[in-house]
């Protein structure tokens, strides 16, 4: 088991926690009875499990306070040039695991898939690498949750058949799992991408998708 790893923060890291818990209550983008503090610090409590700096989580804690606006200019006069790149990077293909993270169709679920696939392979930039496994791991977790609480009804706010969505957490996380072996990101991936296929009755989730989603490919 790998040893816990202590990243003492600074005020800086305390700046941004306040300034990302006040975005996200500005904009209200996540589950609506998540707490925006323990929303914003959720995705850096991962990434800081997993070994990162007090820079990735800091990139990471903005991650998850941003809607579709990047405010890039801000970004950098607060944060620095490192921190608003890592945000940029990791920002485009989040959403396309938890339910209903981000209310697209069918089309374009399927971009942002394809997308976050081919930036899961090609990445060469460790922390930007980190900040997407442990994005990955917060949406698999949010999946497990609604499986648990709701059962199979839970692929019904999913854009794209329960069979499809469930075939590209397996790849990603299988992805990430690789070029990240033997990780605390890694490990709990793997664990909880099972519990999922565990918790996931495809046959009887494919006809609850079906009767929400008539007309769908």
């Amino acid at each position: 088991m790998a040893e816990a790893h202590e990243v003492r923060v600074s005020d800086k890291f305390l700046r941004a926690a306040q300034w990302a818990a006040d975005r996200h209550a500005a904009h209200a983008t996540a589950v609506p009875t998540v707490p925006s503090l323990a929303q914003v610090l959720g995705l850096a409590s991962l990434v800081l499990e997993d070994g990162g700096t007090e820079r990735e989580a800091i990139a990471a804690m903005l991650l998850d306070a941003l809607g579709d606006d990047v405010p890039r200019k801000e970004l950098r006069e607060r944060f620095g040039k490192k921190v608003t790149e890592l945000v940029v990077t990791c920002h485009a293909e989040r959403g396309t695991i938890a339910p209903g993270r981000v209310p697209v169709d069918v089309t374009e679920w399927r971009r942002r898939s394809e997308a976050a696939l081919a930036r899961a392979v090609d990445e060469d930039d460790p922390s930007a690498l980190r900040i997407r496994a442990a994005s990955v791991l917060q949406e698999a977790r949010a999946l497990q949750r609604e499986l648990r609480r709701n059962g199979v009804i839970a692929y019904v706010r999913c854009p794209a058949p329960p069979t499809e969505h469930l075939a590209h957490l397996t790849e990603l996380s299988t992805v990430l799992a690789r070029r990240r072996p033997r990780t605390v990101i890694s490990r709990e991936l793997r664990a909880t991408t099972a519990d999922v296929e565990r918790l996931s009755e495809l046959e009887t989730a494919t006809i609850a998708w079906r009767v929400t989603h008539v007309g769908a490919a």
